[in-house]
């Protein structure tokens, strides 16, 4: 499923009916399966929402992790295909330890074959794309939020401002072993950091499958119907807020 992001969830007739330079924001794609039995399932929510992101894109590439020692902490050097030469970046974690492995120890798990990223309590990804911003992100993330604590995305673009997603906002847990999808694609916006991090310091969780584009990548990406902000379509962003970044 997608969404087109925006400043608030109260919109006015109005607003809906401005031009789309007016209301020009990511557009973002996001599935969950609650209890997928440690794969993702064929045709479940998080797989549609991936498939529909990459609908969007052209000749990207996919980190699933395989080529990290098991073990390897950050940070990470990741390297992908751009419209015109590679888009490297890095990864790096805040507040606890990020490592490749092929284990499964609370309920994370593998969505490509053998490995993903666990990101240890209390810990933030942060991945910097300052050589070569990007215009699309998406990820498989596993066993988030059955703790507690809220799945927060975080954008920097490359004027400083910061643009955030609240994925999951459920203190009191889901399911343990969940999967979901999330991404986002910016036709007008370019990136130079993501952060992920869930707001529980007893949280840990899976993430694999990293894609990343540019804007040369981006392929016909379908406008959502404005009903959609309203509708279910909104259970993966519950609030949008832009700040400057000091």
């Amino acid at each position: 499923m997608f969404k087109r992001s925006s400043r608030s969830l109260l919109f006015s007739a109005a607003l809906l009916g401005c031009s789309g330079a007016a209301l020009a924001a990511p557009v973002t794609y996001y599935g969950v399966d609650t209890t997928p039995g440690g794969v993702v399932p064929v045709g479940g929510n998080a797989v549609t929402a991936r498939t529909n992101f990459l609908n969007g894109l052209t000749s990207v590439g996919n980190e699933s992790f395989s080529a990290f020692a098991n073990g390897q902490s950050s940070p990470l050097t990741l390297s992908f295909p751009g419209s015109s030469g590679n888009l490297s970046a890095t990864l790096s974690s805040i507040g606890g330890t990020v490592i490749a492995t092929n284990s499964n120890p609370v309920g994370q798990f593998s969505t490509s074959p053998s490995m993903h990223l666990d990101a240890g309590f209390g810990s933030t990804l942060s991945i910097n794309f300052l050589l070569n911003p990007i215009s699309a992100f998406g990820f498989y993330g596993t066993d988030i939020s059955d703790s507690g604590g809220d799945l927060v995305v975080s954008l920097t673009d490359t004027l400083n401002n910061v643009t955030t997603f609240n994925i999951i906002q459920n203190a009191g847990g889901i399911n343990d072993g969940n999967v979901l999808f999330w991404g986002f694609i910016d036709t007008g916006v370019t990136y130079s950091n993501v952060s992920i991090r869930n707001t529980s310091s007893s949280d840990r969780f899976g993430f694999d499958d990293m894609v990343i584009g540019d804007r040369g990548q981006i392929n016909n990406v379908p406008e959502p119907g404005a009903l959609l902000l309203f509708g279910t379509a909104l259970a993966g962003m519950v609030l949008r807020q832009r700040r400057k970044a000091a």
